[in-house]
C-alpha cells in the first residue's frame, strides 16, 4: 500500500491564454479544473500505475468535494482531517503562443494543532510494515516546519519507508529526520546545499549533500533535462526524451508516484530513476495535471537512457 500525505490541497484552475500579458486585459481561449496538490497528483499518478493507493491529509470539505469526487471516481480511497474554511485555488495561465506558463498558487487554509495531531493519528493508524509513506507539497499555514519530520518518524516508526517532496524549511526539516527517498527538483535542492546545480559534476555533489542531509536516497528532477540519482551504492543520470510538452504541472508528482511504486515493488534505483523518468515526461505530455497512463509511461521507458553519473 502507498499513502500520500497532503497536507495543502488544491483546486488547479488552468487557463488558456494567448499572448498573456500582465497589466492588461486577457481573454481565455479554453480552460479546464482539476483536483490538484502534490499529494493528490501522486495518489492519481500511483493508482494509474498500478499501486493499491490511500489519500490522507488536510481537505475543506465546501470546496473541497471536487477533490473527493476526482479520487471516488477514480477509485481512490481517503482519510482526510476537515479543517474549517476553502481549500486553496491555484491558477496557472498558459500562453499557446510561448509555451510560458504562469502560477498563481494560494497560500491555502489555516490549520491548528488539535487538526495537526488528528493527521498523525491518521498517519500513524495507517502505516505499517512493507508500507510507503509519500509526503508531497507545501504547508499550509499554522503548520510547523518541522511537521514532516515529525510524520516522517511516526511512520518509520511502523515499519513504513517514506518518500519527502517538498522545499524551503519543510525539506531542511523533514531531511533530517531520514527518509528513504528525498525529491527535490533543481531549485529546491540548490537552496536546500546553498550552491549551483549547473553540470554533472554539481548534480553527484548534490546528491551526496542530500545523502549527507539524513536521505537514504536522493533524486533531483531536472525538467526535460532528467534526473539525477544516488545512494550508498552509486550515482545515476537519467536523459528524458523528447514530447510535445502540454502541461508542466504534476509531471515533478508523477516522478514522485512511479519512485514511491518502484519502492513498494522492491525496484533497484537506476531502475526505479528510469520509470520516474518515463512518467514525468508523460505528465508532462498530457493537459492539465491530469495523470499519465500506464501505457503511455510504458511506450517512454525504452526512450529513457540511464548511466552511471562519475563520482567527484
Amino acid at each position: 500500500m502507498l499513502l500520500t500525505v497532503t497536507l495543502n490541497p488544491a483546486i488547479d484552475r488552468t487557463l488558456s491564454v494567448p499572448g498573456f500579458a500582465a497589466g492588461r486585459t486577457n481573454r481565455a481561449v479554453g480552460g479546464r479544473v482539476d483536483a490538484g496538490g502534490k499529494g493528490i497528483n501522486v495518489a492519481r499518478a500511483a493508482h494509474r500505475l498500478g499501486c493499491p493507493v490511500m489519500a490522507l491529509g488536510f481537505l475543506a470539505p465546501t470546496n473541497g468535494a471536487l477533490i473527493l469526487q476526482a479520487l471516488a471516481a477514480e477509485g481512490i480511497p481517503c482519510d482526510f482531517v476537515d479543517v474549517p474554511g476553502q481549500t486553496r485555488t491555484n491558477l496557472k495561465i498558459k500562453d499557446p503562443e510561448t509555451g510560458v506558463e504562469t502560477e498563481i498558487n494560494e497560500p491555502g487554509f489555516r490549520v491548528e494543532p488539535d487538526q495537526i495531531r488528528s493527521v498523525e493519528e491518521k498517519v500513524a493508524a495507517h502505516a505499517r510494515e512493507r508500507c510507503v509513506v509519500a509526503f508531497s507539497g507545501s504547508l499550509p499555514p499554522g503548520a510547523p516546519e518541522d511537521i514532516y519530520a515529525r510524520l516522517i518518524r511516526i511512520a518509520a516508526d511502523r515499519g513504513a519507508r517514506t518518500v519527502l517532496d517538498s522545499g524551503g524549511a519543510a525539506l531542511r526539516n523533514g531531511i533530517a529526520a531520514g527518509p528513504d527517498l528525498v525529491k527535490p527538483n533543481r531549485a529546491e535542492a540548490a537552496e536546500l546545499l546553498g550552491r549551483s546545480l549547473e553540470d554533472d559534476s554539481d548534480l553527484g555533489e548534490a546528491i551526496q549533500g542530500l545523502l549527507a542531509c539524513g536521505a537514504r536516497r536522493a533524486v533531483i528532477s531536472l525538467g526535460p533535462g532528467g534526473a539525477a540519482a544516488g545512494d550508498g551504492h552509486g550515482l545515476w543520470r537519467a536523459w528524458a526524451p523528447a514530447v510535445q510538452v502540454r502541461s508542466t504541472i504534476g509531471a515533478g508528482d508523477a516522478m514522485v508516484a512511479a519512485l514511491a511504486c518502484a519502492m513498494h515493488g522492491g525496484l533497484p534505483l537506476p531502475d526505479a530513476l528510469r520509470m520516474a523518468t518515463a512518467a514525468g515526461c508523460a505528465a508532462a505530455a498530457t493537459e492539465g495535471s491530469a495523470a499519465p497512463e500506464l501505457r503511455d509511461v510504458e511506450a517512454l521507458l525504452p526512450r529513457v537512457r540511464v548511466a552511471p553519473l562519475t563520482r567527484v
